[in-house]
């Protein structure tokens, strides 16, 4: 991909660029539900942002890994009002963390590689070191010769913003962010929590014994309540009796507060936990696999990262995860390009569009039956054709 070249070309010419941008982030927002909450990072002063990477990493299989694998190569795609795939550049610029690293960072460089495959689009990315580094890396890239450019999550969104109301002649998308008044060539990437919860709300009732479950909630923002209120709308649609315990948290980043909200729901009879709010929610899933009750994650197949691929403690607890399909969100942004009809309208992930599902039960599958998962799947076509509604405003 002409590493050595590019990386040369781009130090010459953004030198000057690079020395004016002192990169910020999204005002010290330290919001999130998954991956980007996660990635707070330093917010000291900038440092030199890491050489544009070319290369794709070794990564563990994800829940994109067959999709990805699966797609027939070409080198040329062409459709009508658009252009040539291999005449269109797209960077990618992570959120703090690496493009293997198994959450959105990991998801949007898969929809990427397959967008590269299936499209035949040049794709450059580079991993952002800290919060401070993503306005520059986002300028390095749309001062060159990009046709869009693909931030990943939230707290990118006011440098997001800014770089793309400089540039109005590059395209610009960025994951889990929604603008008010979108400038005319940004698109917003997010999606439907509340389908995605109201699928593994279905599991939790069809495996709870007691009669009871519980969500641990981050910070009580519209994308959590709509995880909450989706997890629970699921379930009393299998038992409208079920009791649905659910706790919102005063930070996305306290996993020992979220270990003892769940434990505080084990107390009162749940046998099921999900963790809705980033590592919060992650600490309350860990404590609850712990003492032998079934987990649901969040947002990525947290087998992956909290259960550390099966290999940490609890893993054989962990049915399901809500999942933000953000690969293909990636893919549909990048294939808009391609096609000559991208706008600025927000993409919205849901289950008609691919945008949301559910995850595998691993080491689980055993509790996770064959009637179980029919009854998820027949949920989850429900939702797509629109005769199932979550009721979640």
């Amino acid at each position: 991909m002409r590493k050595s070249l590019i990386g040369i070309l781009m130090a010459v010419l953004l030198l000057p660029i690079l020395a004016a941008c002192g990169g910020t982030g999204n005002g010290g927002d330290t919001t999130g539900t998954g991956a980007s909450g996660a990635a707070t990072g330093s917010t000291a002063a900038n440092v030199v942002p890491t050489p544009v990477e070319t290369e794709a990493p070794s990564a563990a299989p994800s829940v994109a890994a067959s999709e990805a694998a699966s797609a027939a190569a070409t080198t040329e795609t062409t459709t009508a009002g658009g252009a040539s795939g291999s005449d269109i550049r797209v960077a990618l610029v992570t959120d703090v963390g690496k493009v293997n690293d198994g959450t959105f960072n990991q998801f949007a460089y898969e929809g990427l590689q397959r967008a590269e495959k299936e499209l035949g689009v040049s794709i450059d990315y580079v991993e952002s070191q800290q919060p401070t580094d993503f306005q520059t890396n986002l300028e390095r890239f749309a001062a060159g010769d990009y046709d869009l450019i693909i931030g990943v999550g939230f707290l990118m969104g006011d440098a997001m913003q800014a770089v793309a109301t400089a540039h109005p002649d590059k395209k610009f998308a960025i994951v889990d962010f929604a603008y008010e008044a979108a400038p005319a060539n940004l698109k917003g990437l997010v999606f439907s929590e509340d389908q995605a919860a109201y699928m593994v709300g279905t599991m939790a009732a069809l495996l709870s014994q007691s009669n009871t479950i519980g969500v641990v909630g981050g910070v009580q923002i519209p994308p959590v309540e709509k995880f909450v209120k989706g997890y629970e709308a699921g379930a009393k649609a299998q038992k409208p009796d079920i009791r649905v315990l659910s706790v919102y948290l005063p930070s996305f980043t306290d996993p020992a507060a979220g270990a003892e909200a769940a434990r505080s729901q084990i107390a009162e009879g749940a046998d099921v936990i999900f963790g809705a709010g980033g590592p919060t929610g992650s600490g309350g899933i860990a404590a609850a696999a712990k003492e032998g009750k079934f987990v649901i994650g969040v947002d990525q197949d947290e087998y992956n990262t909290t259960f550390k691929g099966g290999s940490a403690e609890g893993a054989d607890k962990l049915i399901t995860s809500a999942l933000k399909r953000v690969d293909n969100a990636v893919f549909q942004a990048v294939q808009d390009v391609v096609n000559g009809s991208f706008t600025n309208e927000l993409y919205v992930g849901t289950a008609e569009n691919g945008g949301v599902d559910y995850a595998e039960a691993h080491d689980a599958s055993a509790a996770v039956t064959a009637e179980i998962k029919a009854k998820v799947d027949e949920v989850k076509q429900g939702l797509a054709n629109g005769s199932i509604q979550t009721g979640v405003e």
